[in-house]
């Protein structure tokens, strides 16, 4: 009998755990930017990415490439003098004048990803392996350097110019027409990347609104500046005639595709709204780098 009282005994400390109510771990506020607002009781293992992201949190995405870690940086997309404007959703808060377009456009692009861009860049990367890609992906960098030199100079940053001037002598002649990148590795000069855009930024012109173009995705209007200075100025059409130019820049387009393609194809699918989504987190990015360009050097 002693047996069946022990277990006995077992079951009846079981039961009375079980019906102990759980204690609640204290709350602890966080204060983010005003994004879109996820509910209290839910659990960081249960966000998806895309809620991780719009609430500040960092999140990892596993692709067939490995695992890739993304650290949004919030930036308050509202005007703080402006109480109304901070108490609203960010959503409401940004004026889309645009919105029609935008929309029309987003589910343009989308369709065109991924039924011929995204398989175009999956196959190149069956193709070429990772390797090869990043030296590609040099060689484009290194040919842009002439394009960052003169926006540089525009800028007034004399010396991010010479840097670029320096890059692209180096790897061009010691990195095997940029294939690899000694100025950095031997020399530690950084790329000092420079747009017609951030240029404009560097004057204080502002973005303006909100701008999807066709196939080359989401911008604005400050930033479809670069589009067109780098079509018309673009080195590849000085290095190579038709049709060897368009095959290079079909190559250069695909390339840049290759680190964004699964990261889209993740986000897009956990997003409420893809075109808010990914607006706001656009607008972000901004907000964030024209901050930054403002903080005195």
């Amino acid at each position: 009998m002693k047996p069946v009282i022990l277990l006995t005994g077992l079951c009846v400390l079981a039961l009375a755990g079980c019906a102990t109510k759980p204690v609640q771990p204290e709350a602890v506020p966080v204060d983010v930017a005003p994004v879109e607002a996820l509910q209290p009781t839910a659990k960081p293992a249960e966000l998806s990415a895309a809620e991780q992201l719009s609430s500040g949190q960092s999140t990892t995405i596993e692709t067939s490439q490995g695992s890739i870690e993304i650290t949004p940086t919030v930036v308050d997309m509202a005007e703080r003098d402006n109480a109304e404007a901070v108490a609203e959703d960010s959503a409401a808060q940004y004026h889309d004048p645009l919105q029609g377009w935008n929309r029309a456009m987003f589910g343009f692009n989308h369709q065109a990803y991924t039924y011929a861009l995204f398989p175009l860049v999956k196959g190149y990367e069956y193709v070429l392996p990772a390797a090869v890609r990043s030296k590609v992906g040099n060689a484009f960098d290194n040919i842009r350097e002439p394009l960052s030199l003169l926006n540089n100079l525009a800028a007034g940053e004399v010396k991010d110019a010479g840097t670029n001037l320096g890059r692209f002598l180096i790897n061009s002649t010691v990195g095997l027409l940029g294939l690899f990148d000694p100025a950095t590795a031997w020399f530690e000069l950084p790329a000092a990347k420079q747009s017609l855009a951030d240029t404009l930024a560097s004057y204080s012109v502002g973005p303006g609104p909100y701008l999807v173009l066709p196939i080359l995705g989401q911008n604005n209007v400050r930033g479809s500046t670069s589009v067109v200075s780098e079509v018309l100025l673009d080195p590849l059409r000085h290095v190579s005639s038709p049709p060897d130019t368009y095959y290079l820049q079909g190559v250069d387009a695909i390339d840049s595709f290759t680190d964004r393609v699964r990261v889209y194809e993740t986000l897009y699918q956990q997003a409420e709204d893809p075109y808010l989504y990914f607006r706001n987190q656009f607008i972000q990015g901004v907000k964030r780098d024209d901050a930054f360009n403002q903080q005195p050097k």
